[in-house]
């Protein structure tokens, strides 16, 4: 069961690659394409180290997923046309349980506490960084950009 979390884990990267990848491609306000790609560099990141953690388990780990890629592109055509402000709303409440699951299993893990622990920080900055949009801090880009720094290769 827990490589199949991680596993799941790691495709859950692909879609978000997918889905901040649309974001960047199509949103209509440019004044944001630099936190696009900031949460596009989170999800880049984790799968990488996932994926160098995974594959000398014997997991397979493809570059892309047809089907994680489609479902990425579709859920982000759900919102491309919000406004900022009601899409980052949207994204709190859509975050959250996933923040909940990653921290919980990371909490539980009893083995593989450090992918565990990367899964829940990446979900965790995410999300702190969606509250902080939501609260306009001026300060919410350096949530993000602190995962990336203390987790580039």
């Amino acid at each position: 069961m827990t490589l199949n979390q991680l596993h799941n884990a790691y495709l859950g990267e692909l879609y978000g690659i997918s889905f901040f990848t649309t974001f960047i491609e199509q949103y209509s306000d440019p004044r944001h394409n630099n936190k696009w790609q900031a949460l596009l560099e989170v999800e880049i990141i984790t799968a990488k180290e996932l994926k160098l953690a995974l594959i000398p388990l014997g997991i397979t780990c493809p570059d892309y997923d047809q089907k994680m890629a489609q479902q990425g592109i579709e859920d982000a055509n759900k919102w491309i046309h919000l406004p900022w402000t009601a899409l980052i709303d949207t994204m709190v409440v859509w975050v959250a349980p996933y923040q909940q699951r990653y921290q919980q299993q990371s909490d539980n893990a009893q083995q593989y506490h450090e992918l565990f622990n990367l899964i829940a920080d990446h979900e965790n900055a995410i999300y702190d960084f969606l509250v902080a949009e939501q609260a306009h801090s001026p300060n919410s880009l350096q949530i993000l950009q602190h995962f990336i720094d203390n987790h580039t290769l």
